[in-house]
C-alpha cells in the first residue's frame, strides 16, 4: 500500500498505520524482526526520520519493541 503524499495525514502516521495493520493481520508476526529503517525508507520512499517517527508511535502502542 503506497503512501498518499497529497493527504492531510502526515507520512509517518500513514506509515505507522500501514505497519500496524500488517502486524495485526499477521503479515509481520509477533517475535519476528521488522525490515530495517533503511529498507522501510527505500520501500516507502521516505526519510529515515519519517520511519523512526512511525516506529516510535508503534513502540509507544506496544506493537513493536526496539532492540539495538
Amino acid at each position: 500500500m503506497p503512501l498518499d503524499r497529497d493527504s492531510h495525514i502526515v507520512l509517518y502516521r500513514q506509515l505507522a498505520d500501514i505497519l500496524r495493520q500488517r502486524i495485526l493481520d499477521g503479515i509481520l508476526p509477533s517475535g519476528t524482526s521488522l525490515p530495517t529503517e533503511f529498507e522501510l525508507s527505500a520501500t516507502y520512499e521516505v526519510s529515515r526520520g519519517t520511519v523512526r517517527k512511525a516506529l516510535s508511535l508503534l513502540n509507544d502502542e506496544g506493537l513493536v519493541e526496539r532492540v539495538p
